[in-house]
């Protein structure tokens, strides 16, 4: 384990404590931690295309999410997952050419975004839980933003807009 991974694993540590009162944060930390996990030892046996197995446990977490998460801050931590899928996806594909530029990436480049990708999703984990927690103190009522009553918690823990597959099942 290096010093990333190691940081890495005390900041999902701080979350966890962080998060034990919101509903369905747990399952998130324990399936993007099993995602790190497993890819992480995928690519240290060098099995082959670690990219692909990351992509494929990254996707497995964005089906997990969507299908079972109900509130907006769900939807938040899919679309960071649903980032990290992207950005395995670009560098599987390998050099892009648009016009006369060729964009790269290479795998300095693709560590750093999936160990970034890792972080926002801690942290939008963390944030959810700090602001349900100043919400919760507040007793619901919020404080005075200009002319308005703004409950920090009210976006976040909102439920989600759309039920998933919801153009599908009718």
């Amino acid at each position: 384990m290096n010093e990333f991974q190691f940081a890495l694993l005390i900041g999902a540590a701080i979350v966890a404590f962080i998060t034990a009162r919101l509903p369905r944060a747990h399952y998130w930390l324990l399936a993007g931690g099993g995602s790190f996990i497993l890819s992480t030892a995928w690519a240290r046996y060098d099995l082959p295309y670690p990219p692909a197995f990351t992509l494929s446990c990254d996707a497995a977490v964005c089906l997990l999410i969507y299908f079972f998460g109900r509130e907006k801050w769900e939807e938040h931590v899919y679309k960071i997952f649903q980032l990290s899928v992207l950005i395995s996806l670009v560098y599987l594909a390998g050099p892009i050419e648009i016009g006369n530029i060729t964009i790269t990436m290479n795998h300095w480049l693709y560590v750093v975004l999936l160990e970034l990708s890792n972080w926002a999703a801690l942290a939008v984990i963390g944030g959810t839980a700090i602001m349900d927690r100043i919400g919760a103190n507040e007793n619901g009522a919020g404080h005075w933003r200009g002319n308005h009553i703004h409950r920090p918690n009210a976006a976040w823990r909102a439920d989600r807009a759309t039920k998933p597959f919801h153009k599908v099942w009718k």
